[in-house]
């Protein structure tokens, strides 16, 4: 995504009107087709040639800054790697090393007899040679892969790159999102899930379900925290807002309003599906973490009484808001048990989820509580394990819940509610 200083962006009353490109403008087509083929090039260029490449077209380019933002864009999209796992370091500490013994012996060596025994050195290290006397720097890493894009899609990457850049620096982020397609209202709520967001859902339940929401056309509201809003490690969790964001341009319609932090000043970001932004997650499961996918290839390994259910309901919260489960599970007996987790940053809704829960002991909800918010509050810890209303309900995780904790939690919740 884009940085600071490659945000193009204007003010007008107040409000901030990021500077899309339109992306089917031959000039900057052009543009992004001819800052392409250096990535395209075949036996993997070093990063120092691509470079080398591009530079002479963002210079030359009329919008210097937008060129700018369509390479960080393409370097975004590629993995540069050393090309071995040679020592470089090492090797170049010996060579200098017999270079200096040289220079200081009492002997005097022409230009030619130097390199000729500095060379006899070199022989033992055959990976060093001269041209790859630093092979291992940055600027020489080799281009291992590269997910190839069109001239069009750089573009639209583009002007979601915008977007997220400003989405780094919000405070709130507010989105309507249409109730009528439930497949794809429960996708986005699996990336807010996936991307451990803080948020809150408003609506009616009802309309959330595929045969209700068929005639509705109701906005569901899902209030987000921003990283401005973060006490802790603002940063990462602003670029997991911010990773999340074209997610949202799924959906057919949406509107969004955001606080963002900008030249000093708070203020107001609003789009829409008008803005014609585009979602470039394609393929949903490519998108899940390793540690999600684990977890569920573990749990159907080794546990047998319960199953994962891939259709994740809306639960009724308190007052107009709406939970949805971080994960459901079903047993054989057709008993349906929903999970959510709380992380690092989940402090104060967690404190309001566990009130609810102390007045609904008949929901079949279940909590998963990281460990990082009981160091702030020796007593919550000693509430989760002690308290008659969460001991069989709640259960704490480092990072992400193991299998195990899962399972027995499930066991006691089931047996409680027998």
């Amino acid at each position: 995504m884009l940085t600071k200083d490659l945000i193009r962006c204007r003010i007008e009353r107040g409000r901030l009107k990021p500077q899309f490109v339109p992306v089917d403008d031959p000039e900057a087509l052009a543009l992004a087709g001819d800052l392409l083929e250096p990535y395209r090039l075949p036996d993997g260029p070093r990063r120092c040639d691509i470079d080398e490449m591009t530079d002479p077209i963002c210079k030359g380019a009329r919008d210097v800054i937008f060129a700018k933002g369509l390479k960080k864009i393409l370097d975004d999209q590629a993995d540069f790697a050393a090309g071995d796992d040679y020592d470089y370091p090492a090797a170049r500490r010996r060579l200098f090393a017999h270079a200096a013994q040289l220079l200081r012996s009492p002997e005097r060596l022409t230009e030619d007899e130097y390199r000729r025994r500095l060379a006899l050195v070199a022989a033992g290290e055959p990976l060093l040679t001269e041209e790859r006397l630093y092979a291992d720097l940055p600027e020489n890493e080799r281009l291992r892969a590269f997910r190839n894009l069109t001239a069009r899609q750089l573009l639209e990457r583009y002007n979601c790159g915008l977007v997220q850049g400003l989405l780094l620096r919000a405070s709130a982020m507010e989105i309507g999102v249409d109730a009528r397609d439930a497949s794809k209202l429960r996708r986005l709520f699996k990336y807010l899930k996936f991307f451990r967001l803080l948020c809150r859902l408003y609506g009616d339940v009802a309309a959330t379900d595929d045969t209700a929401a068929a005639g509705a056309d109701a906005l569901l509201q899902v209030r987000i925290e921003g990283p401005a809003s973060i006490v802790t490690e603002s940063k990462r969790y602003g670029l997991q807002l911010a990773c999340f964001f074209p997610a949202v341009c799924a959906l057919a319609r949406w509107r969004l309003r955001a606080d963002v932090e900008w030249k000093g000043r708070t203020r107001e970001l609003v789009l829409d599906e008008s803005s014609g932004l585009v979602n470039h997650y394609h393929n949903f499961t490519a998108y899940v973490p390793d540690e999600i996918k684990l977890f569920h290839r573990h749990f159907a390994d080794t546990v047998s009484a319960w199953t994962i259910v891939t259709h994740t309901p809306f639960l009724a919260g308190p007052g107009n808001e709406l939970i949805f489960p971080d994960l459901s599970f079903a047993n054989s007996d057709g008993e349906l048990m929903h999970l959510e987790l709380f992380h690092r940053w989940h402090a104060g809704p967690l404190r309001e989820r566990l009130d609810f829960l102390r007045r609904q002991p008949t929901l079949p909800l279940l909590l998963g509580v990281d460990r990082s918010l009981c160091r702030k509050s020796s007593a919550l810890e000693t509430e989760l394990t002690t308290d008659p209303a969460f001991v069989d309900r709640v259960f704490l995780f480092r990072d992400y819940p193991t299998v195990e904790r899962t399972r027995k939690c499930l066991e006691k919740a089931l047996a409680r509610k027998g």
